[in-house]
């Protein structure tokens, strides 16, 4: 993971104009039909990606089975699950190393280990220690997120301005409420990136700690499809699990927006 996000490189979906919907919606049509000729052209391998007319008939398979819905609310669940967990674990670390220069050395070698570590290699030891469950999900995803949003975290409490910095230096304000007041409201539009890239990808992370153990969600049901070689559904899920992803990020925006209103308000003027 990157160490320093900074909020500009991912802009907020409410920031895009009719235009910019338009250009998305002429990519998505493109695709499709790259994916259509490449059916036709036989350029695809069908067993690994099948034709687009499977995976459109396996859209009524999907919906008929009993098992579909409460998979996919498990996985949901789970990620937003760990997200928070995650959430509220890192905000507070990464503003407290933030403000701090000493802590940030401190900390710096543990926090570079656990950034980089595979999340994914622990799932034999998470099965030791809590067995194949939802907790054991829950607890590793939580742990794939905590790095990226202490990191935004992080950069938000050293994005303060100068001037609000020497004036809370010369009021000499107490640290809870220079902390409370100052440093989190600075610190919050990186926190939301943060937040909003976890959101998304919480939900991946989620469904690859299905497939390789089984707990029931989209992942096991993944794995069950690609067992009886049905292609066509497995490829299905995936699409699926991504569009829950863009959904879930989409109402964190309209969120995002009325938490950070006045950020938005004062990048207009």
């Amino acid at each position: 993971m990157v160490e320093h996000w900074h909020g500009d490189l991912f802009p907020n979906q409410h920031e895009w104009n009719p235009i910019m919907k338009l250009s998305q919606l002429i990519v998505l049509l493109a695709v499709l039909v790259f994916w259509a000729i490449g059916d036709l052209c036989g350029m695809f391998n069908s067993d690994v990606i099948p034709p687009i007319l499977d995976v459109g008939a396996a859209l009524g398979t999907v919906f008929q089975r009993t098992e579909f819905l409460p998979s996919l609310w498990l996985t949901i669940r789970d990620s937003l699950f760990s997200v928070i967990i995650a959430t509220s674990l890192a905000i507070p670390l990464g503003l407290l190393i933030g403000m701090s220069s000493k802590i940030e050395l401190s900390t710096r070698v543990l926090l570079d280990f656990g950034r980089t570590f595979p999340m994914i290699a622990l799932i034999p030891i998470f099965i030791l220690l809590i067995g194949t469950n939802h907790i054991m999900k829950i607890v590793i995803t939580s742990m794939a997120w905590i790095f990226p949003i202490r990191a935004q975290s992080v950069y938000g409490a050293r994005r303060l301005d100068t001037t609000v910095e020497d004036t809370v230096t010369s009021f000499q304000i107490p640290a809870m409420m220079r902390f409370t007041r100052v440093v989190f409201p600075s610190a919050m539009p990186f926190i939301a990136t943060g937040i909003r890239l976890s959101l998304s990808i919480s939900i991946l992370v989620a469904i690859a700690v299905e497939v390789f153990t089984q707990v029931p969600g989209i992942g096991s049901l993944i794995g069950l499809a690609q067992t009886y070689n049905e292609t066509a559904v497995a490829f299905l899920y995936v699409i699926i699990a991504g569009l829950a992803g863009v959904s879930v990020t989409g109402l964190w925006d309209l969120l995002e927006t009325r938490l950070l209103a006045w950020h938005h308000r004062g990048e207009k003027s």
